[in-house]
C-alpha cells in the first residue's frame, strides 16, 4: 500500500504530513506525537474525511489505553482517503497547551481558511486540476460507492459462515454484525463484523467502548461487506490428523 498525505491538527499545529496504512497505531501515535507533542496514552484522534468538513468519527481514544493493544491494529483498517484530516486532541489536565488561552497560541496556528488561501500547496494543485474531492464526479462516485455497499451487504446475514482473503491469506469466520456503524464513518456504509475462527482479528467486537459482537481476545474484525466472501465454509478442527502425515 502506498503512502498517502493528510492534514494533522491540534490546537497548536497544522500541516501536511504522509503516513502509512502499513503502520500500527501505536507507530502512528508516536509519529503524531513528534507534530503535535501529545504523547500517545494522552490521545484521542478524530478523523475528518473531508478535511473543511465538520464530519468527523473518532478512530482512536484512551480510554484504557494499551500499547500491545494499539500494536495489533493497522492503520488500513480506518480506510483514511488521501487529503482528508486527522486532528488529535491532548487529554491530560497537567498538559501546558491545556491552560493556553486563544490569544497566547494565535500565532502558533494555521487555519484551514489560511491554508487554503496558499498558492504552492497540494491542496491548491488538486483543486486546479479538480481532483479528489474537488473532482465534480466525487459525490456521484461516493453515492454509487454506497449503493454498491448496500447491495452486497443484502446477502450477508448474521450467522453466515464467511472468508476474508487479502495479502495476509484466507481467514474463515462467522459474520457476528451486519449494520451501521457511526464511529467508522457517518455516510451510511453497512460494515460487517466477523469473528475468526483463528485469533487472526484484531478486536473482540468493541470499538471506543461500544460493544457491538461478542467475539474472542483478537478473533474479531470489522471490513467493508465486499470483503466478505459468505457460504459453506465448514469451521477447521485444529486438532483433526492428516492420514499422509505421520
Amino acid at each position: 500500500m502506498s503512502d498517502i498525505s493528510v492534514y494533522i491538527t491540534s490546537d497548536l499545529t497544522s500541516s501536511e504530513r504522509r503516513i502509512s496504512p502499513q503502520w500500527d497505531l501505536h507507530y502512528l501515535k508516536t509519529k503524531l506525537e513528534l507534530i503535535t507533542g501529545i504523547v500517545p496514552k494522552d490521545q484521542i484522534i478524530q478523523h475528518y474525511p473531508i478535511a473543511s468538513s465538520d464530519e468527523k468519527r473518532i478512530i482512536s481514544s484512551n480510554e484504557k489505553y494499551s500499547k500491545e493493544q494499539d500494536e495489533q491494529i493497522r492503520v488500513a483498517q480506518f480506510e483514511i482517503g488521501p487529503y482528508s484530516r486527522l486532528h488529535v486532541i491532548d487529554t491530560n489536565p497537567d498538559s501546558q497547551l491545556q491552560g493556553l488561552e486563544e490569544e497566547q497560541v494565535e500565532g502558533f496556528k494555521l487555519s484551514e481558511e489560511e491554508y487554503a488561501k496558499k498558492s504552492n500547496t497540494v491542496l491548491r494543485w488538486k483543486k486546479d486540476n479538480q481532483l479528489g474531492r474537488f473532482d465534480p464526479q466525487f459525490e456521484a462516485e461516493k453515492q454509487k460507492k454506497l449503493q454498491e455497499n448496500l447491495k452486497i451487504s443484502e446477502n450477508i446475514k448474521v450467522g453466515d459462515r464467511c472468508r476474508v482473503i487479502n495479502i495476509q491469506g484466507q481467514r474463515l469466520g462467522t459474520v457476528k454484525y451486519v449494520g451501521e456503524i457511526k464511529l467508522l464513518d457517518s455516510d451510511g456504509n453497512i460494515w460487517v463484523g466477523v469473528e475468526f475462527d483463528e485469533p487472526l482479528g484484531r478486536n473482540d467486537g468493541l470499538i471506543d467502548g461500544t460493544k457491538y459482537f461478542d467475539a474472542r481476545h483478537n478473533h474479531g474484525s470489522f471490513l467493508k461487506p465486499k470483503q466478505v466472501e459468505v457460504g459453506d465454509f465448514p469451521e477447521e478442527d485444529p486438532f483433526a490428523s492428516d492420514d499422509d502425515e505421520l
